[in-house]
């Protein structure tokens, strides 16, 4: 498993590499934006750890770019804690997002669930009005048009479709969906659950929130 850490501080970017390496990964390390998009450009790469803080852009700007015709996960790992930074580094197209000064334990526990999260599954077909999804894979159907779905966007929808009808609490989205057994305290479902509406605008599936309770799939007519 290759893991891209973008990082221009040389001494984290090496222990980045060093502890990474020693849980199995193959880990490569760059230090400018530009090196970065070079070589998620040449493949072959299965996450992406990016610090925001670049020299010659700011990450903030780079995930759109890495994200764009791609799936590789995007772990964010950087020192701006602000709430609006975290939602604009997920809108952009980030997976996860984790401040520094953070423990590797946790930074390897949420490498390791986002990974989980885009392993090939076996393909089983899921239809909902003019929705159809095959588990596991990034397209979705809807109607006449095909839309590319994020790792998360796409596990948050395929368990909403699985238990279609079902009021689905916010815990099970974030055990099932984002790996975590605990509330983080951010808005990562509503964001992501923002990117699904989205694309599902027009769709003859709705996506309801139940205040307090959850989120129910629906087909509508």
């Amino acid at each position: 498993m290759k893991v891209l850490v973008v990082e221009d501080e040389a001494r984290l970017a090496s222990t980045l590499v060093k502890g990474l390496t020693e849980e199995g990964f193959t880990a490569i390390a760059v230090g400018t934006a530009a090196e970065a998009i070079a070589r998620a450009t040449a493949g072959g790469l299965r996450a992406i750890v990016l610090d925001l803080g670049l020299p010659d852009r700011d990450g903030q700007l780079l995930i759109p770019a890495l994200r764009r015709g791609s799936d590789i996960p995007i772990l964010v790992l950087t020192a701006r804690d602000a709430i609006d930074e975290r939602v604009r580094a997920l809108d952009n197209g980030a997976d996860d997002y984790l401040v520094k000064p953070f423990a590797f334990a946790e930074l390897l526990a949420r490498l390791r669930a986002t990974l989980r999260r885009v392993e090939p599954t076996p393909g089983r077909k899921l239809v909902v009005g003019d929705v159809v999804l095959v588990t596991g894979e990034p397209l979705i159907s809807i109607g006449d048009r095909t839309v590319a779905f994020s790792p998360r966007e796409r596990a948050l929808l395929e368990i909403l479709v699985t238990r279609l009808g079902e009021v689905v609490p916010r815990s099970d989205i974030l055990r099932d969906a984002f790996g975590y057994d605990f509330d983080p305290g951010t808005n990562i479902v509503e964001v992501h659950m923002g990117h699904v509406r989205r694309k599902l605008a027009g769709a003859r599936l709705q996506i309801d929130t139940l205040r307090g309770f959850g989120y129910r799939a629906r087909e509508v007519t």
